[in-house]
């Protein structure tokens, strides 16, 4: 896959889906959300409802729409009035088909206190995920809100990356927002590569 853009919402699909994993029943909110890696910080909107989640970024004229009950993700470009589709192996909350979560046994929480984020008093957990049993392992910290069974904020120990949830509205969403885009033409991940060429061949030209 050659396209950094379409890796990108693919990683930030990821990213939702891991961050929803512990929610064993169908959430309905909208968010902003602000994402700050080093020196460069995203913003954008989420809106989510069971198995269905709608990822948009401020000034990337880009949204993506995961849905995790025909198991396919699509990268929607309104300006070209095109959309990519890909497969989608992650779950979102609500999937009756996955039951509820099954532990692994290679994920802890070291509760950490109450600390105030965005005015909000949320428990702050140390998290530490090991894998091949136990040889290796991450650490990052997460900010849990009553009410909201996911974490609100995740953080890297270091603090050169985090993502977090603002504006939280608990909420019904529209069902045209996880909708397949209508009027768009399907292409594949050539002819998005081939599309991107040509805007930047155009821009360099200018």
């Amino acid at each position: 896959m050659k396209n950094k853009t379409l890796r990108a919402a693919l990683c930030a699909a990821l990213l939702i889906a891991t961050a929803l994993a512990s929610a064993s029943f169908a959430l309905d909110f909208s968010a902003e959300f602000v994402e700050k890696e080093g020196e460069t910080t995203r913003k954008g909107k989420i809106y989510m409802t069971a198995e269905k989640s709608r990822f948009e970024l401020d000034g990337s004229g880009e949204i993506e729409v995961t849905r995790a009950d025909k198991k396919v993700m699509w990268l929607v470009f309104p300006k070209k009035k095109v959309y990519v589709e890909e497969e989608f192996f992650g779950a979102l909350p609500g999937d009756a088909t996955n039951g509820d979560p099954k532990d692994t046994g290679d994920l802890s929480r070291e509760d950490l206190g109450y600390e105030i984020v965005d005015t909000f008093r949320l428990r702050k957990y140390l998290v530490t995920v090991k894998y091949n049993n136990g040889e290796t392992q991450d650490q990052y910290y997460e900010w849990h809100r009553n009410g909201f069974p996911i974490p609100v904020k995740m953080q890297s120990l270091n603090g050169e990356y985090s993502y977090e949830y603002k504006k939280i509205k608990f909420t019904p969403q529209d069902p045209n927002l996880f909708a397949e885009p209508k009027g768009y033409r399907k292409i594949g991940i050539e002819e998005l590569d081939e599309l991107e060429t040509v805007k930047q061949n155009k821009t360099k030209k200018k």
